[in-house]
């Protein structure tokens, strides 16, 4: 691995975890670290790790710092990252997303699958609420009506 496969794994393993704005400053950081650095660039290289778990640690890190909203923050990057990327394609020509992707996380589908899930069940609750005021208030009035029709009927004959 040299300078440059280093620097372009760590932004690729930033990207859609982090803010863009968050991965540049990261890729400056690195690169400037390369160019002041003493040792040759594999020394730098092993000196720094797997750029993998460097990635992985500064996202950890972004996220602490963004404390109970990081889901939101870390959604929004994911947002950011889909539309500056929506015309990767992968070797088949086809989207390297998924066709279900809806460039929401799991976590993010979830949360709309339960909301759906919760306004059908007040939508039905509300219906249930009103087939209950029918039947309980409205459908004896009819009947009583129905029942003295009835009887007005049998004694006009």
């Amino acid at each position: 691995m040299d300078r440059i496969e280093f620097l372009s794994i760590l932004r690729e393993s930033l990207e859609g975890c982090i803010p863009l704005e968050d991965v540049e400053e990261n890729v400056t950081f690195y690169r400037n670290y390369f160019d002041n650095a003493d040792g040759s660039e594999q020394e730098v290289i092993q000196e720094l790790g797997d750029p993998r778990l460097i990635a992985r640690t500064i996202i950890e890190a972004y996220k602490a710092s963004k404390g109970p909203m990081a889901d939101y923050y870390t959604e929004k990057a994911r947002s950011e990252y889909s539309r500056e990327h929506s015309e990767y394609h992968d070797e088949s020509g086809s989207n390297s997303w998924s066709e279900e992707d809806t460039g929401y996380s799991k976590a993010e589908q979830i949360k709309r699958w339960i909301i759906g899930i919760v306004i059908i069940a007040v939508v039905l609750a509300i219906l249930a609420l009103a087939l209950k005021i029918f039947v309980v208030f409205l459908l004896p009035v009819i009947l009583i009506i129905f029942v003295v029709k009835l009887i007005m009927d049998y004694f006009d004959r």
